[in-house]
């Protein structure tokens, strides 16, 4: 850490703005400062309210301690320094970003949910239980995109279609009323996609099968489609991932190329661009690309995955907020002066 990131760390700890704090600890932690982001954090939960983490800490010591956590924890639900590096421990064991903060996404890999919990991510952001399907889906495609060979981009592009095209897979648990009645001429309920894995929609037999549910053709007419159903959620996200960056059904190799070299350049818009060109939707794509974009920011807004794509590409002022920290060109502390004094309030806090 430079003299001026160390300066606005100082400024975010004397700070009596607890979002301010919040931001700035997750901008610490995009840039690979994760015991500073993890400090902040701690700090701003001191305000109570939604900044605090609002976890059962007890459920996270005694799941560490069946895991086998070494020397064994207490389980009085204080969040120590013991507590913290057993974390840290089984987060490296998983791949997860190794911060010690148990947030939906170290959560899920521990199988450990709750309705009402508040908690931070492990990217830093505190949010919702309501936002624990997008930090479940990011670590299923963070999994499942790391082995297929993935890049961090792509990832975050099919998990913000895929959050737009049926909240991955989601959505067969929530048929509207139409499909309901339609389904019962059918002899089937509307429900039967539920636990299939499907993220996308995709006709077909996956490798668990396939499910009957309702479609409609081109004049709008009904019909029993099947569609495939897979045994894991990795192979439901892979799917999906194949389906939008493979090129679609126009322009296949080509198109898929310039699909992949949109999302190369963070540039959502001509990733949605391409998308249409090559067949992939038939809604205007200016409102696809408002839809995506909605999508990618509240995911990111909610469990705080790093900011790689942008509507119109990312400069390298975010960039370099945002967590690529080669791309300092302007120095942090420049960008605390316009990013964090005025707008976070850490100068008259």
């Amino acid at each position: 850490m430079n003299a001026q990131q160390e300066a606005i760390f100082r400024k975010a700890l004397v700070s009596n703005n607890p979002q301010a704090i919040l931001d700035v600890g997750r901008a610490f932690n995009g840039l690979g400062e994760a015991e500073r982001g993890y400090i902040l954090i701690e700090r701003a939960a001191l305000f109570g309210g939604m900044y605090g983490f609002g976890l059962d800490y007890t459920a996270v010591q005694k799941k560490l301690n069946d895991l086998g956590a070494k020397p064994p924890l207490a389980v009085d639900g204080a969040w120590g320094p013991k507590s913290k590096a057993a974390l840290i421990a089984y987060q490296k064991s998983k791949g997860l970003t190794a911060d010690g903060v148990p947030g939906p996404i170290t959560l899920s890999a521990l199988g450990i949910s709750g309705a009402n919990e508040i908690a931070s991510s492990t990217m830093g952001s505190v949010m919702p239980s309501a936002n624990n399907a997008d930090a479940k889906a990011y670590a299923i495609g963070k999994k499942a995109g790391a082995q297929a060979g993935m890049t961090e981009k792509e990832i975050q592009y099919v998990v913000a279609v895929a959050k737009g095209e049926g909240g991955y897979g989601n959505g067969w648990g929530n048929p509207s009323k139409k499909t309901i009645e339609e389904s019962k001429g059918f002899g089937i309920t509307g429900y039967e996609g539920v636990g299939s894995n499907n993220w996308g929609a995709v006709q077909g037999t996956g490798s668990a099968g396939k499910f009957p549910h309702v479609d409609h053709d081109a004049k709008g007419k009904a019909y029993l489609g099947y569609y495939k159903k897979y045994a894991t959620p990795e192979e439901g996200f892979l799917n999906m991932a194949k389906t939008i960056l493979g090129g679609g059904p126009k322009r296949k190799a080509v198109g898929a190329a310039e699909i992949k070299t949109a999302i190369a350049k963070g540039n959502l818009k001509e990733a949605v661009y391409a998308q249409h060109a090559n067949g992939y939707f038939e809604l205007a794509p200016d409102r696809y690309l408002a839809a995506v974009t909605s999508n990618y920011n509240k995911i990111m807004n909610g469990i705080g995955w790093p900011k790689l794509l942008a509507e119109n590409g990312i400069t390298p002022t975010v960039a370099a907020v945002a967590g690529g920290g080669g791309l300092l060109l302007l120095g942090l502390g420049a960008l605390g002066v316009y990013l964090f004094r005025k707008p976070l309030g850490l100068v008259h806090a």
